[in-house]
């Protein structure tokens, strides 16, 4: 039932995929290659869960569930940089400074070194069960608690997403990346429930993907903009 429900996920995170794709090919935005590159990683994710109770223990699931880590390692904190693009697009005061995007560029290259170190160059995979799936875990830690790259990652998409939230009356963002908190915290040992918070959070970014370039910046400018004089 579970390996089916994980193939269901990475369905569903096709098919924003390709929405988000699509969308990228009309306005084509550096940002938006991001939530692209993330969401697709997440579909493997699923589908290399899925393909553990098919595959069994052994090196043909390991090989499958290398490039898991290696993608969560490199992907997920490029999520700093979009957060600081939705920032910029909803014109943000403190997001246009090219000081304040070096400093979410320089937070985001230094999660993904942290995250290079623990979960590419020290990955010690081990099999881990939950329910009828089968994946391989990564046992190597340099701290104790949840993955320190993503939950930062998803910190940042929170405060960024209550400023957006304030600034362009559009909580999704917000709403998608607390989400992914609270089932992450809760799915520690259920993964497929950490799974879950990434479907939401995967459509929050596609939805805000689009608005990026069209709904958000409209509502700030059609909020702020000067009145006009007789």
């Amino acid at each position: 039932m579970f390996t089916l429900i994980h193939i269901c996920f990475a369905l569903v995170e096709i098919a924003l995929t390709i929405i988000a794709v699509r969308h990228w090919l009309t306005h084509r935005s550096s940002y938006g290659l991001i939530p692209i590159a993330v969401i697709g990683a997440l579909v493997y994710d699923n589908l290399a869960i899925a393909s553990g109770s098919l595959l069994g223990e052994g090196a043909a699931l390991q090989a499958v569930n290398v490039p898991r880590y290696v993608f969560h390692a490199l992907l997920t904190p490029m999520l700093v940089i979009f957060a600081c693009g939705v920032a910029r697009r909803a014109d943000v005061g403190w997001s246009q400074t090219k000081g304040v995007h070096a400093a979410f560029c320089t937070l985001a290259t230094a999660l993904i070194g942290y995250g290079a170190f623990t979960d590419i160059l020290n990955l010690q995979l081990e099999p881990a069960r939950f329910q009828d799936t089968l994946r391989y875990s990564n046992e190597f830690s340099l701290l104790k608690g949840p993955p320190l790259p993503s939950l930062i990652s998803m910190v940042v998409l929170v405060v960024v997403g209550v400023v957006i939230w304030v600034k362009a009356r559009w909580p999704w963002l917000f709403a998608g990346a607390l989400i992914m908190l609270i089932l992450a915290g809760a799915g520690s040992r259920a993964i497929t429930l950490a799974n879950l918070g990434e479907v939401f959070l995967s459509l929050a970014l596609v939805v805000t993907l689009i608005a990026m370039d069209g709904r958000i910046p409209q509502v700030v400018r059609a909020r702020f903009a000067a009145p006009r004089t007789a």
